[in-house]
């Protein structure tokens, strides 16, 4: 394939949904893939032990099976061998003493439980639903649109229809919360507080930075509405299927193709060129789901650079970065609670202030001596994922570290490199899971540690480590993803459109950016229209 319509820069669930949606408008597309694989973020290996297949990075898929593309083309990805599994205990927090929060998609169990921690903090779970239920009319045609446009429109209409119930000064409230004031409003319990901010962290919204109760309000009762769903027998799969789609379609995903420049004539994008020498032109655009400060510093000549485009590269802002361990175990994590045994994931904190200080540690370039560890549990949920049924796998996901290593905070390492860090930095997160898992080790078959240097260098949209591919703070976020000048997935380079978790909606395998760039795309390089403005 030489000439095509379209390129796609990046095969991730963004890159492929783009490149799907353009094929089944009748273009022939074009997905170029630096790595050996398909998948992006979006990927599962047997990287402990042969039969333990362990999602590397992304593990939770509600925002996909939620997502308007997953709904259009639920019955052909299912056929390319897409499908999930949910588990109807989405998220715990556990704590020092031995106990844990724990919700259920069983909303009459999730109050059971609510009800024996504290009689104050179920009249606040119970305010939350109200508040979810109004605020997500408010929010998701905002969430699935471009902004600004005419969705902003649809949420006003949505606010006035809930404006008894959820006056336009609350729903401002809770736009600036931080995820601290988040929980001081609504619990009176150290737990119930940390289990709320624990959810910031994910993005990278410590507890006391404004517009963090955002991400924690939909993860709370939205899991606790559907479940958490992960891929049967791999993430894997979901970019395997997403790439059939391309292909019987007559479009070709290409992987080992690594671009090195996007081509211009000084005005348009025309093709781009790969690291073997390899030209390829397209006839209508390229879309790529590089992050801005990769895609300009990287991948164009700094005269097709137009000065807004590169001063939004310049302030473009990356969060701190995320420490990944795999493991292949022998039984099941002996929980001292064993309420938890069957929790897709297990938030360890523990606490507000430990969350507050690991953050702060993490962006000072400090190792932290109590970082939050998501603890996942896939096998539980999918048993197909572990050679034998007695045997499992564990994700552990540590939010936050630094980038680069400046000290630690535990004082005991010694060490200023990832490469040195990694694997003695792992060890101190099996001994703080042990706290909570006594005889954890006896368990361990096969590890793999992942350092931020490790996940930059396997997909280079990771900058530092940041698994959401740039900050979500306030001037990150909305519109002015990635910044004011390029919120709606076009540049100023004509024929050249932008996707992915550094555009808005942001991170998490939504599939709405990518879609909505196409769109864009279509739009904007339709022949007929460009016809048209020749005749003005």
């Amino acid at each position: 394939m030489s000439d095509v319509d379209v390129i796609v820069i990046g095969s991730g669930p963004q890159g492929l949904a783009a490149a799907a949606t353009l094929a089944c408008e009748g273009l022939t597309v074009l997905v170029l893939e630096r790595a050996d694989r398909v998948g992006g973020a979006v990927v599962s290996a047997e990287v402990t032990l042969p039969g333990f297949v362990h999602d590397l990075y992304a593990m939770s898929m509600n925002l996909f099976v939620g997502s308007a593309f997953y709904e259009k083309h639920r019955v052909e990805l299912q056929e390319h061998g897409l499908e999930f599994v949910v588990s109807a205990h989405p998220y715990a927090s556990a704590f020092p003493d031995g106990t844990s929060l724990k919700v259920s998609t069983d909303e009459g169990d999730t109050l059971k439980m609510w009800r024996a921690h504290s009689s104050a903090d179920a009249e606040g779970w119970q305010r939350l639903g109200q508040l979810y239920d109004d605020f997500t009319q408010v929010y998701f045609p905002v969430y699935s649109s471009p902004l600004p446009s005419k969705s902003i429109t649809s949420a006003l209409r949505a606010l006035w229809k809930v404006r008894a119930t959820m006056p336009p000064t609350q729903l401002l409230q809770l736009v600036l919360s931080s995820t601290r004031s988040f929980g001081d409003r609504y619990f009176t319990t150290p737990e119930a507080k940390s289990l709320a901010a624990a959810w910031g962290m994910h993005l990278d919204f410590a507890p006391d930075i404004a517009s963090g109760a955002l991400f924690p309000l939909l993860e709370l009762y939205g899991n606790m509405r559907s479940g958490m769903s992960i891929v049967k027998g791999g993430a894997g799969k979901l970019p395997a299927a997403m790439t059939r789609m391309i292909e019987v379609r007559g479009g070709e995903v290409r992987v080992g193709a690594e671009v090195v420049q996007i081509l211009t004539d000084g005005r348009k994008a025309t093709g781009v060129q790969l690291s073997k020498g390899e030209i390829i032109r397209a006839q209508r655009g390229i879309l790529t789901t590089t992050p801005l400060p990769n895609l300009v510093d990287s991948l164009l000549s700094k005269q097709s650079v137009p000065p807004r485009m590169a001063e939004a590269a310049r302030t473009y802002g990356f969060g701190p970065g995320t420490f990944m361990i795999h493991l292949a175990l022998k039984g099941p994590i002996p929980w001292l609670d064993q309420e938890l045994s069957d929790v897709c994931y297990v938030h360890l904190a523990p606490y507000v202030d430990d969350l507050a200080r690991t953050y702060q540690q993490a962006v000072a370039g400090i190792l932290p001596d109590e970082p939050l560890v998501v603890v996942g549990q896939p096998s539980v949920i999918d048993p197909s994922r572990v050679p034998n049924p007695d045997q499992h796998t564990a994700w552990l996901e540590v939010r936050a570290v630094p980038s680069e290593i400046l000290g630690d905070a535990g004082g005991d390492l010694g060490v200023t490199t990832w490469d040195e860090a990694r694997d003695l930095f792992a060890e101190r997160i099996i001994d703080k899971i042990e706290q909570y898992a006594p005889g954890l080790r006896e368990q361990i078959l096969g590890q793999v540690a992942l350092s931020p240097l490790d996940l930059e260098r396997v997909n280079p949209n990771l900058v530092g480590g940041d698994s959401v591919s740039g900050s979500h703070h306030q001037q990150q976020l909305f519109g002015f993803r990635p910044s004011w000048n390029l919120n709606r997935y076009a540049t100023p380079v004509d024929g050249l459109f932008i996707a992915g978790a550094g555009t808005w909606p942001g991170a998490g395998v939504n599939c709405v950016s990518g879609p909505l760039a196409a769109e864009r795309l279509l739009r904007d390089t339709n022949p007929s229209k460009r016809v048209l403005r020749r005749s003005r």
